[in-house]
This record gives structure tokens, sequence and C-alpha cells, in this order.
């Protein structure tokens, strides 16, 4: 008998089981056979020693400069796949969304979101019942018809502010996305900053957003003894539960500051008022906190993402002035002493340029959100095993797509006037500027060829099924403020007040976080004539009526 005490001695049993168990641990964090290629590894952390516990998109950048189209990383036994191309992105997660659909199963985001974020689930029932409802609400023709006096009035409102109070325009642009949403999701407005309406948003997002960048928490799910980790010495815990309890608190209490509204008999025309009275049927129903949080989420992904592309645009307008004075003659051009609305967009073509310029150099959510594999796929001869995570970086793509990808040039998009999400649901992925000879080339040489070919697409908004299903209201918020604020104002440099010189801004600077937006800077909008002035101020004067009735 195997073992026997008359054919081996017993202590060998042991020895063979330490032994086994010794080998298979120092195999984790290996590169199996048959996955892309990616950084070395070392035993059991694999790659997680590289990441960085900020600005990940930058390594991520690195090794994709390296590494080619598509490459792997190892953290311990998990493996992640990143996608560095346009190709691989359309291929796997556009071409083959059955396997590409889910989200990655991670402890420190349920820790963190409670896992009733939407954005975060699988394509499971519920979410597609939640995301109907998002699309349908935020379709092009609810915007057009319903939101666009919305928008058009809180804009009014922050060219006034800008003219009233400039040094303070952060806080203006903020208020402004955070008002409307609300107004379209609560159908309550924030007049002033100081207003729960304006502010619940950006006071959850504070809390979530360190917890949720890649990089800031421990690799838990692959290494599991470290979900074991008392809280006083893992505070990367401390940020996920302060995290869950700021989006718990703030949700809820939008949510009864509603209902009280409505016991008082006042029944608004908003997305809550509608769910809560049966107009909006939902194809699967919320528990209490998931119901919370799904309207939460819809607000904040309405406000503190577009906040921050605008923010981007605002920085880099000032940064090239070149820029905002092309974009004026147009406007002047089309719409001479009034402002421009969205029946100008076809017109005010290099508006829209700015705003896509501004996605591709700083992306708000420069990582993506993680997908998973749920089965086992192949592409170009290389192995992606089931549940492996799936990057896609729109950080690199917007920098190994585009010709000299690290200056910024609005007029890289001046041939492709559409919207960004009728170049994102094009089959034809480089729109048509694609070399037949590419898909022989081997991964580098490919890169070198795609940083020649100008794109029109960019990745701000992903990819696939799983596309922002705001990016109607945000492309038209962004254009509208672009447009507005540029036909009010020149946007111009700070003066420091010791020198007398312009302050140095610094086109690199962002917030670290899941989402990025740029840290504190000082500009002057100064107003394009007394006659721009005036008109501002008429407009304002004539919304402020329109306004009240949401507040």
């Amino acid at each position: 008998m195997l073992f026997s005490s008359t054919s081996y001695p017993i202590w060998l049993l042991p020895v063979f089981v330490s032994c086994l168990a010794i080998y298979n641990i120092l195999r984790l964090g290996r590169r199996e056979k048959g996955l892309p290629p990616g950084p070395p590894t070392i035993p059991i952390l694999g790659n997680a020693h590289q990441i960085p516990s900020t600005g990940l998109h930058l390594k991520l950048e690195e090794w994709g400069r390296k590494y080619g189209e598509i490459y792997s990383l190892k953290l311990g036994s998990a493996t992640w796949i990143v996608l560095n191309s346009r190709r691989a992105v359309h291929d796997l997660v556009d071409k083959r969304a059955t396997i590409y659909n889910d989200r990655v199963h991670d402890y420190n985001l349920q820790l963190a979101t409670d896992g009733k974020i939407f954005a975060f689930e699988d394509a499971n029932a519920k979410w597609r019942s939640q995301r109907k409802i998002t699309s349908q609400n935020l379709s092009p023709r609810a915007l057009d018809e319903k939101i666009a006096p919305i928008q058009e009035a809180e804009i009014g409102q922050l060219l006034y502010e800008l003219l009233e109070s400039p040094e303070e325009f952060s806080t203006h642009v903020r208020r402004a996305t955070g008002s409307t949403i609300s107004i379209v999701v609560y159908g309550q407005r924030g007049p002033s900053m100081e207003n729960f309406w304006a502010n619940y948003i950006y006071r959850v997002m504070d809390k979530l957003n360190p917890a949720m960048e890649a990089g800031s928490c421990p690799p838990v799910d692959q290494f599991p003894i470290l979900r074991y980790i008392p809280e006083r010495w893992a505070p990367w815990k401390t940020r996920c539960k302060e995290g869950r309890e700021a989006m718990y608190g703030l949700y809820q209490e939008a949510r009864e500051l509603v209902e009280t509204r409505r016991r008082n008999g006042d029944e608004r025309n908003s997305i809550v008022d509608r769910l809560l009275s049966g107009t909006i049927k939902q194809d699967v129903k919320l528990d209490y906190h998931e119901f919370n949080c799904f309207l939460g989420t819809i607000a904040q992904a309405g406000a503190d993402t577009t906040a921050h592309a605008t923010l981007t645009n605002i920085l880099m307008l000032t940064l090239h002035p070149e820029f905002q004075r092309r974009a004026q003659h147009e406007i002047d051009r089309v719409c001479g002493m009034r402002m421009p609305v969205w029946s100008d967009f076809h017109d005010l073509r290099y508006v829209n340029c700015i705003i896509k310029e501004g996605q591709r150099w700083h992306s708000v959510i420069p990582n993506g959100v993680v997908r998973r594999a749920n089965r086992e796929d192949w592409y170009d001869g290389f192995r992606i095993p089931k549940d492996s995570a799936i990057v896609l970086t729109a950080y690199s793509l917007h920098r190994n797509s585009y010709d000299q990808p690290n200056i910024y040039n609005p007029d890289r998009f001046i041939d492709h006037p559409k919207l960004a999400m009728d170049y994102a649901g094009s089959p034809d992925y480089m729109n048509r500027d694609k070399s037949p000879i590419l898909s022989t080339y081997r991964p580098i040489e490919m890169m070198n060829c795609l940083a020649n070919i100008s794109c029109s697409h960019h990745y701000g908004y992903g990819s696939g099924r799983r596309i922002c299903a705001g990016i109607h209201l945000a492309e038209r918020a962004q254009w509208r403020m672009v447009a507005k604020i540029l036909w009010a104002y020149n946007i111009e440099p700070a003066i420091d007040q010791a020198t007398g010189e312009p302050q140095k801004l610094d086109p690199h600077a962002y917030v670290q976080g899941m989402l990025h937006g740029p840290l504190p800077f000082k500009v002057n909008f100064v107003p394009r004539s007394k006659e721009h002035e005036q008109i501002v101020k008429r407009d304002y004067e004539a919304s402020k009526g329109f306004l009240q009735e949401w507040e």
C-alpha cells in the first residue's frame, strides 16, 4: 500500500505534502503559458509590488509602450488583461460582448459600495432594468424635449456667477452640473453650493473616490488573508467604510427630502417621482437602499464627471488661447450677439473639437471601469483565462492612437464633426483610416503605425454595450458650457500679485482617484464686451422664474 509503514518511512508523507504546498505557493504570481506578454513577475506577488497606489494610468501607459496592444499582469493567482489598442477593444469588448460585459469581483469595491452601484454590477437582469430606465430618461429625445431648458437655465446662472465671482469658477461649474442632474433625478435644484441639492453628490464622491482608485487598496481578492487584518491596521478599510457610510447616508437623505415634498402634495416631473408613482415601471424591483443608490448613481454620473471634464476644457483653453480665438471666431460668425444654443451644434464644429480633445487629453475615468471575462477566451494566439480582469485604459488608448499625443490640439478632430456616440457605435473602429496591412504587424510595430493615424473616437465614455448611459447628457452639457462661456468671456491666466506675471498652470496636475479632474487652479474670466455682459445679466433674470419652480 502506498506510503505504508513497511515500504516508506512515515515521515515522508508530511514532507511530501509540505513540499507540494510550498511549490504551489511559489507558483503564485507566475505568468502562465499562453498569456499575453507583460512585465517580469516575482514569486507569490507577481506584479502586485509594481502597482502604484496612485497614478496607475501612467504606469499602464508605460507598460503599454513596451508590451504592445494586449498585455497581462499577475497579482497573485489573478490575471489582468490590459487592452491597449483600438483593434483589441473592438474585437473583444465590442464584438464579444457576451464574454466581456460583466464586472470584476472586487472585495474592496464591495466594501465601499455594498454592491449597490449598478455601474459595477454584472450584466444581469437587475443591471439591465436599471440601465433601461437610465437610457430611456437620458435619451436624445428626452434631453432635447424636456431637459434642454433646464440645462440652458442652469448654465445661464453659471455665466452670471462667473461675472459676479469669477475666482470661484470651479465651484460654479460644479453647482451647475450638480443642480441640473438633481432636477432631472429628484425634481430639486441647488441655487447655491451651500444647498444640499448642489453639494450632496460631491460629498459622496469625496469619500468614495479615494477608496475606488485601482491601486489604492491591496489586492485582497488575490491574497484573501488580507481581509482579516483589523481595520486599525488597514487604512484602506476605513476609506471604504467612510465611502459606504457617506453613500448610504446622503442618498437616503435625498430620498427622505423627496418623500417629504410628495407628502405635502408637491409631485414633480422627475425620475424619482415617476418611479414612486409607478409611471416608470421597474422590470426588477429594487430594495430600499438599492433604489436610493440607483438614483444617486445617476446623479453622480451626471454631475461629477461632467464638472471634471469641463474644468479640463477651461484649463487647456487657458493654456492655449489660440484655440479660444478660433472657437470664438466661429461662434461670432454663427451667433453674433446671441448666445449659442444646441441647434447651432452642426455650425459650431470647433466647439465639438474642443470637447473631444478635452476627453482625449485626460479622461475623467482614465483606467475605465474594470470588466471580467466570464469564460475562457483566446485572442491573437493569447489565452485569456476565465475571471480575468479586463482593463480598458482610456488614457493609454488616447496616447497611442494619435499623432503627437502629448500636444493639446483640437484640430485633430476637425474632420469628425459628429457626436461621440455616432463614432463609438460604428463597426469601423479606425474610421476607415486603417491600412489593411496593419493586421499583419506584430504588436509593437502596429502601435508605432497607429500613432500616425488620426482617429475620430475617444474612449472617455467606455466602449461596447456598457458604454456610459449618460453619454448624450454629458456631451450636451459640456458643449453648452464651453460654447456659452467662450461666447461671453475670454479665459485668461490669473496674475501673480507678487510678480505681476501670469501664474503658471500645470496641464498634468490632476486629482487622483477613480475619477480624475484638475487640481485647483486660478484663471480669470474677462467679459468680451459690455454688451456681452448685459446679455448675460438679462438672460439670468429671465430664467429666474423658471428655475424657482424646482426649489
